[in-house]
């Protein structure tokens, strides 16, 4: 589950990418619509396409319309985002089913507000840093040095946690998973403390484990671990 940019602008792309991914979405990247395509075609679940406009070959328009009549891609919500506001090309944008429309340079604030509103019930890879950080009653730096602290035990833990997968067979997986939760649970890290909790569940199910249900849950687990450390250190990106 994802947002898809799409942005020919490098510099656009990545201010929207760290603003999006600081703020605890799962973020996949193209730099033109053929590319998009491509991503979309891989089966890859997307929730929400950002795109703009101006691109080439072929214009955002022309990409909302191509994903529009395709049975199986139609109904992921759009917001376009475009240094054109002129009234005849958000009517466009509208007929064809884009629910926002936001004119550059875009306000990060703004953007969020809309993506909340089409995704509302979207699980998030770490809640925002500056919420966080106010609720701990921290400044930014400090609650960074929070996240580095744990960016580092994430590293660690997946380190081990990829050895013991790629050996191909089930063996009681040695990740701190006490540790994992507790820090998860202070920084509000949703869906990895959503995967902790299938692998409790499971293991409490009449005392069976199924290994290959396990192995999919760590293999779960692992994915997001790895989400998860990027969000944490994305300022290192900035």
């Amino acid at each position: 589950m994802s947002i898809l940019i799409v942005e020919d602008n490098p510099i656009s792309l990545k201010i929207l990418d760290i603003n999006l991914r600081e703020n605890g979405y799962e973020i996949l990247t193209a730099p033109d619509p053929k590319e998009a395509i491509d991503i979309l075609d891989t089966g890859q679940k997307i929730d929400l396409i950002i795109t703009d406009i101006m691109m080439p070959e072929m214009n955002g328009l022309e990409f909302i319309s191509k994903i529009k009549s395709n049975n199986d891609l139609k109904k992921i919500p759009f917001i376009i985002i475009s240094a054109m506001s002129n009234k005849k090309t958000v009517k466009k944008a509208i007929s064809l089913g884009c629910q926002h429309f936001l004119v550059k340079p875009v306000q990060t604030q703004k953007l969020l507000k809309m993506v909340k509103d089409i995704l509302p019930q979207q699980r998030l890879i770490i809640r925002s840093k500056s919420q966080s950080a106010a609720k701990m009653g921290l400044d930014i730096a400090s609650y960074q040095k929070i996240c580095d602290m744990f960016g580092e035990m994430l590293k660690k833990e997946t380190l081990v946690l990829e050895k013991e997968l790629m050996k191909g067979k089930y063996k009681d997986f040695s990740v701190n998973l006490r540790q994992l939760r507790e820090s998860a649970t202070t920084l509000s890290a949703e869906r990895v403390l959503d995967i902790l909790d299938d692998l409790d569940n499971h293991s409490a199910e009449d005392g069976k484990r199924s290994v290959w249900n396990i192995t999919k849950h760590y293999e779960s687990l692992l994915k997001e671990m790895k989400l998860l450390y990027r969000a944490l250190t994305i300022s290192e990106q900035l």
